[in-house]
Formats: structure tokens, C-alpha cells, sequence
């Protein structure tokens, strides 16, 4: 609980706010329908169709069918959990497991197909964070939302944007019987009326913080205990939480004294 308070505080830092940003539809296809959660397959089990999961559009035609793995899965075992979290954010766990009894060595390939037709302007790319918007020949922004993509902070994924592709791939070694998962992000960011170059910084910084502190709220300790493409820091003693907290509190109280003083 204090985690999420100071995560929560640390974003509200960290993110400049946008008034009236658009709110993204959750588009995640289940077998059946759209909604804004998926939850399938585990286990030895898998699933009866790799796209499971995935999200299209996603609000303002932003993807035309995005997340899933179409490459690399082969024998293993894969359960997977997607939901559109608050602030436009979807995010996309997935569990693999060697069924077999044999060692496994294996690429996988977390795949999207953005909105875009080809005409990706990239504003930033590394470190596991890729921005992108469609451009419309002015460097501008189209009307589609600014797309922040995260694939981790440890190098693990190798990410690519081509026209209109979006490649992850992790090369991953299992034991028989051993699990890992895999955790990525996509937020989008559009003002109401559209994108505007605010919108462009917005999606970096938000995509910075989900490196700094992906958000992990609904995933249970072993599910956590499980990502193999996050460094993730050492949860702080509680104490230690309400002493940062205070802190920040502190630096909020000078500066509205220094800017009163001016």
C-alpha cells in the first residue's frame, strides 16, 4: 500500500499534467468481444490463438492490432493478462513455461500493428522506450494518439519500429519446467482535440517513469517475483517510504515559500 502511495506521488512529480487528454478505449479482443481486460490460457495450456489479447485500435485508431507474440512460442506453455490500466496505459504480462523435458533456448516476439500506415515520426528511441506519432508530412502530429512503447529496463528486449511495425524480441532460456514473464506498456497520449507537441513529451515522460517504476498494481508477488525483463528496486522499508514522502512534501512547501518570497 505504501509503494503505490509514493509511486503514485513520484509519477504526479515526474509527469507534467494535461488537462482534457483523451481517454483511450480498452479494444482488447478476447475470443468473443472487445473489452478492457483479457485473462487466458496457463499452465501447460496454450492458447487457441496467439493474437488472445491483443488490442486494436485502442482509441483514435491508434493500433490496428497490437501486443501478442506471433513468433518463438513454439512448445512452451503461455498465460497471458492484458488490461487497459487508468491514464491510458495498457498493459501486457505474459507467463512462459517449458512443458517439455528438455532445456529450451527460444526468441520471442512481442509484435504490434500500429495505427500509423508507415508514417511513424520517432521522437525517442533506447533504454527500452520508444516514441512515436504519425506524422503528417509537417512534423507535426496527426489525430492519433502519441504512443509511448515499453519493453523493460535491462536490455533483455531488443525493440524495433518499422513502417508501421512494432518488434520485441527476447531470446530466453528455460530449464525444464522453469517460468519467466515478460511485461510491456503502451500508453497513449492525445489531447481532446488531438496530439499536440505537449503530447509528445508527455509520452516520454510517462514512458520514462514506467521504466523507472513499472506499474504493477493487480499482479500478485509471484507474478512480480517472475518478470525477467525488469530490474526492479528493492521495496523500502516503510519507514523509509514516509521519510521520501516527507521529503518530497518539504521541497513542495519551499518552493511555493521561495515563490511567494519573489
Amino acid at each position: 500500500m505504501v509503494q503505490r502511495i509514493l509511486c503514485a506521488a513520484l509519477a504526479a512529480l515526474a509527469i507534467p499534467a494535461h488537462a482534457d487528454q483523451f481517454q483511450a478505449t480498452g479494444g482488447i479482443f478476447n475470443g468473443s468481444d472487445y473489452g478492457s481486460r483479457y485473462v487466458g490460457a496457463g499452465g501447460n495450456a496454450p492458447l487457441t490463438s496467439q493474437a488472445l489479447g491483443e488490442v486494436v485500435d485502442g482509441g483514435h485508431l491508434a493500433f490496428d492490432a497490437f501486443g501478442f507474440y506471433n513468433s518463438g512460442v513454439g512448445s512452451l506453455g503461455q498465460a497471458r493478462q492484458v488490461e487497459l490500466l487508468g491514464g491510458n496505459v495498457f498493459r501486457f504480462f505474459d507467463t512462459f513455461t517449458n512443458t517439455g523435458t528438455t532445456a529450451v533456448t527460444t526468441t520471442l516476439n512481442f509484435f504490434g500493428n500500429l495505427g500509423s500506415d508507415g508514417d511513424e515520426r520517432v521522437s525517442h528511441s533506447g533504454g527500452g522506450l520508444i516514441v512515436s506519432c504519425t506524422d503528417d508530412g509537417t512534423s507535426q502530429c496527426t489525430a492519433q494518439p502519441v504512443l509511448a512503447l515499453v519493453s523493460g529496463n535491462n536490455g533483455l528486449g531488443q525493440a524495433a519500429l518499422t513502417p508501421d511495425r512494432y518488434n520485441v524480441r527476447y531470446t530466453v532460456s528455460l530449464a525444464p519446467g522453469q517460468s519467466l514473464s515478460l511485461l510491456n506498456f503502451a500508453f497513449l497520449a492525445s489531447d481532446a482535440d488531438g496530439p499536440t507537441a505537449a503530447d509528445v513529451s508527455l509520452a516520454q515522460a510517462t514512458g520514462l517513469a514506467l521504466l523507472s517504476a513499472p506499474r504493477l498494481e493487480g499482479l500478485s508477488p509471484q507474478q512480480v517475483a517472475s518478470i525477467a525483463n525488469y530490474t526492479l528496486s528493492p521495496v523500502p522499508e516503510p519507514a523509509n517510504w514516509m521519510l521520501a514522502l516527507a521529503g518530497l512534501a518539504g521541497i513542495g512547501l519551499w518552493q511555493r515559500r521561495s515563490r511567494r518570497a519573489d
